[in-house]
């Protein structure tokens, strides 16, 4: 049986939580780009949460205060900081708002450029950021549209916008080429999908279209992964203990990828033009 000291614990720790929750279900979705949504997220709305207040009990300001020297030591590593920075960059939401090391990202893109050898021209591969086609998730979660579009208001209300002089790089012609038209662009509504807008912008960008398709794609958590070893361990179960490894890997796919399927069976029925894939190899 609890104890009342107990009880005033568990209440704390819930007051203490709960108004992080709404970040952490935002942070651990699959079907919309989070890695970019993190510096947004960590300039005002979660340490705004995590400040003291005067009717904070002991218990309250100490965790507060342990959860902000683990957040920021966490986030002081300087490859950490170099590629959240690079997925901010490369998402037209906040490409100007919330970058604090663009130099670093732009010189960092260029020496990966140059690795790859990929200093002539590139065309960009297609971007799938439909978000019509996508079913809505069962579980109601707090939109990350809805707190970005709150965040970016404030931060250009406050005008406090980091500085956005062009660093002179050697990378070719192309790639300056292309940091210049996007610095011109303006910054899109937190609303809009990051991944539509490369698309359509593909063949404007299409070096910066390939790195915001490999850093778009990059969770901000865990949890996706954590989901595929649930439902592996919810196949795998005692009555089913002598599942090859080769059926245990196709029924985990199958049940990750099946939602996704249904979508594009259903989007192929309702748009009966042929699919450029399909059309490309007959």
């Amino acid at each position: 049986m609890p104890k009342d000291s107990d009880i005033t614990v568990l209440e704390t720790v819930k007051a203490v939580l709960e108004p992080l929750s709404p970040f952490t279900d935002a942070l651990s979705g699959e079907k919309h780009t989070t890695l970019s949504s993190v510096l947004p997220l960590l300039w005002n709305r979660i340490y705004e949460c995590l400040s003291h207040e005067q009717s904070d009990s002991a218990l309250a300001q100490e965790m507060k205060e342990k959860i902000t020297e683990y957040l920021q030591h966490r986030y002081d590593d300087l490859q950490l900081q170099l590629l959240l920075n690079t997925a901010t960059y490369l998402d037209p939401r906040f490409k100007n708002s919330f970058v604090s090391l663009k130099d670093d990202v732009k010189q960092s893109l260029v020496d990966e450029v140059r690795k790859m050898g990929n200093d002539g021209s590139t065309s960009g591969a297609q971007l799938s950021g439909d978000s019509s086609q996508v079913r809505p998730s069962k579980k109601s979660k707090s939109d990350l549209k809805q707190l970005l579009s709150t965040i970016q208001g404030e931060k250009k209300e406050k005008g406090e916008t980091t500085s956005s002089s062009q660093a002179h790089l050697s990378a070719s012609d192309e790639l300056n080429g292309e940091f210049l038209v996007y610095g011109q662009m303006p910054e899109v509504s937190a609303e809009d999908d990051p991944l539509s807008w490369w698309k359509s912008n593909m063949g404007t960008l299409p070096q910066l279209s390939e790195f915001a398709r490999k850093y778009l794609c990059i969770a901000a958590s865990s949890c996706s992964s954590e989901r595929v070893f649930s439902t592996a361990g919810y196949i795998v179960s005692p009555r089913r203990s002598r599942l090859t490894q080769e059926h245990v890997d196709m029924l985990v796919f199958l049940s990750q990828n099946l939602e996704m399927l249904t979508s594009v069976i259903h989007f192929r029925n309702t748009n009966p033009s042929p699919d450029p894939l399909t059309s490309a190899t007959c």
